[in-house]
Order: structure tokens, then C-alpha cells, then sequence
């Protein structure tokens, strides 16, 4: 997969699930912001392209997980909010992340990345 492949699909979909080998052939086309180390599923990585910000995520081993974030606040509140739910987590609160859902959608209103170049 091409990153201009993975951006078609998080400009369709807010999140895309990829295997780490999908990953690494379209990481180059993301800048990385931020890496935080969760000590429980990988590092949650804050990254940028022109289409805007995403989190990469690993919620098992072999996977990942690219959510379509919109602007810097909504980012922001993304890593926080995950940053917290990771520190519930490790207190042993028995709770799960869903990596595969769209809680961002529900709970804020995330603006979409501008459409990539023709």
C-alpha cells in the first residue's frame, strides 16, 4: 500500500487498520509529531501529512490502527483522552480501548482533513 493509497481510505473511512508491514510501506509518508510510549499496546503516535493529523496505534501485535483526527485541539484531546484511558489501564481498572471505533465521532466534533491533491 502506497500512503497516497492509505490517504484515499482515511479520507473515505476515520479509521483504517492495517498490518505493521502496511504500515511501514506508507510511514514514510507521514511526519511523525508526537510518540508516547503506553507500556501496554506499543507507542500511540501523533503524525502529519498535508490531509492533516492522525494516531497510529497498535492495538495487538502485527497490527495497527490509523484514526483520521482533523485539527490540532481535536489531536490533542485524542492523545490526552488515550494517554489517560493507557494510566486507567495500568492501575488495573479492567477497562478496554476500542480502537476500532469512532468514539471521537459521538463525543466531538472532529473536523475532516482537506481532500487530497488531484
Amino acid at each position: 500500500m502506497s500512503p497516497e493509497e492509505l490517504y484515499r481510505l482515511l479520507a473515505r473511512d476515520r479509521i483504517v487498520r492495517l498490518s505493521v508491514d502496511e504500515w511501514n510501506a506508507t510511514a514514510s509518508g507521514f511526519e511523525e509529531v508526537e510518540r508516547h510510549a503506553t507500556f501496554i499496546a506499543g507507542d500511540l503516535i501523533l503524525a502529519r501529512t498535508d490531509h492533516g493529523l492522525f494516531a497510529v496505534e497498535e492495538p495487538k501485535s502485527g497490527e495497527r490502527v490509523v484514526t483520521r483526527l482533523g485539527d490540532a485541539d481535536t489531536a490533542a484531546a485524542f492523545v490526552q483522552e488515550r494517554l489517560s484511558d493507557y494510566e486507567r489501564m495500568w492501575d488495573g481498572c479492567g477497562c478496554r480501548i476500542d480502537y476500532y471505533g469512532d468514539k471521537l465521532a459521538t463525543s466531538r466534533s472532529a473536523k475532516p482533513p482537506s481532500d487530497p491533491p488531484a
